[in-house]
């Protein structure tokens, strides 16, 4: 892929795909996600568990504001 300043797109010279540095990461993005479901999930409980740590340590006027 060669990106041409004139026309602000990335090119593929092999089949002539035009695509913004914006649509290239959206695309890359969403092949990833689509080859990669696990890191997805791993993340994800990552994050809950941050989540409910951040809860727990929080005081307790913040926890019944919550509910």
């Amino acid at each position: 892929m060669k990106y041409h300043s004139a026309i602000k797109h990335i090119v593929c010279q092999s089949c002539g795909l035009s695509l913004t540095r914006h649509e290239l990461d959206h695309y890359w993005k969403k092949v990833r996600s689509e080859n990669i479901p696990e890191a997805d999930d791993i993340q994800q409980k990552k994050n809950k568990r941050k989540e409910w740590l951040e809860w727990y340590s929080s005081s307790k006027e913040s926890k019944e504001k919550d509910y």
